[in-house]
């Protein structure tokens, strides 16, 4: 089943645009009278969209607990592997919300480019250097196969954003500049950077995506404030579960700090490492307390508009 946000409304009848969404075989054109008979289908939609959200829950709780209980063997490590978890399964929701809904509404393409560099060159370090991969039982491939699908889930995302989708895309709400965190992100790892790897460009490759994914979430949330009103659940979920695993992640390196010092000298690289998740866990602190109330109360996540 699909459903069309409301957002397309002024784009059907100011710009009289038409656009291709493929599922399979079928081809559909957006028109009035399209637009009018999917509006009149709003709450099954929203129906189906509950259910989906619930079953996603029990699978990845199931999912979990059956990987816990055969994979792993109880190791403080697996904490990083369950935040690796939890990053894909955010990932999960999202593709979920677009494919479901056809609609890129409310997603900023932006963060997805960052996390999409941040993945490729952590990537390009954990799948050849074992110097920052969980000992825990389970191994190191459920921590790639983890990264591995969100990479190849925001790669997808970007990639309709430019094709299919684009003209549900608001460009000119996603206006965060992406450039400058690139290159500060590549020139603070060039100088400050753990050497688990003991091999310089894997140790940069893991750091910088680090610290580039301190920023990767800036432009989403800057997006919704500027759109403000009430956010999608699935793309609240999405956000929190991307939390969630950035504090498992903290709490792992907080207590392994020491493994992050150099041989000599001051552990500089830890203290930056921690810094680099402590502000990441910032950045949520305000979506994290809105979400946490609106599931308590069972209400809609509402964000205020910005004149950011």
């Amino acid at each position: 089943m699909m459903m069309y946000s409301g957002h397309i409304s002024s784009k059907l009848e100011n710009d009289k645009l038409s656009y291709n969404c493929y599922q399979g075989k079928e081809k559909l054109e957006y028109n009035e009278s399209w637009f009018n008979k999917i509006k009149n289908r709003s709450e099954v939609g929203v129906s189906y969209q509950s259910q989906l959200e619930i079953l996603f829950w029990i699978a990845f709780c199931l999912l979990l607990m059956v990987g816990y209980k055969y994979l792993s063997d109880g190791s403080f490590s697996a904490i990083l592997t369950l935040s690796s978890a939890f990053q894909c399964f955010a990932f999960l929701l999202l593709a979920s919300k677009v494919n479901t809904q056809c609609s890129l509404s409310g997603i900023s393409l932006r963060s997805q480019i960052l996390y999409s560099i941040a993945l490729i060159s952590k990537l390009s370090s954990t799948l050849f250097f074992n110097g920052y991969l969980p000992v825990d039982r389970s191994g190191d491939w459920v921590y790639q196969v983890a990264d591995v699908v969100s990479l190849a889930i925001s790669l997808l995302l970007i990639y309709w954003g430019n094709t299919k989708l684009k003209y549900q895309y608001k460009f000119d709400k996603d206006s965060v500049n992406i450039v400058i965190p690139i290159i500060f992100s590549a020139i603070l790892a060039a100088i400050i950077h753990p050497d688990l790897n003991s091999y310089f460009p894997a140790d940069f490759a893991w750091t910088f995506s680090l610290y580039l994914e301190t920023t990767a979430m800036l432009p989403q949330l800057v997006m919704m404030t500027k759109i403000g009103g009430e956010v999608e659940t699935l793309t609240s979920h999405y956000l929190a579960s991307l939390a969630t695993s950035k504090i498992l992640s903290f709490v792992f390196w907080l207590f392994s700090y020491r493994e992050l010092a150099p041989e000599h000298g001051k552990n500089i690289p830890g203290w930056t490492v921690m810094a680099s998740f402590a502000i990441q866990i910032i950045l949520f602190t305000d979506f994290l307390y809105a979400y946490i109330k609106s599931v308590r109360l069972g209400k809609a996540l509402i964000i205020p508009t910005s004149i950011v």
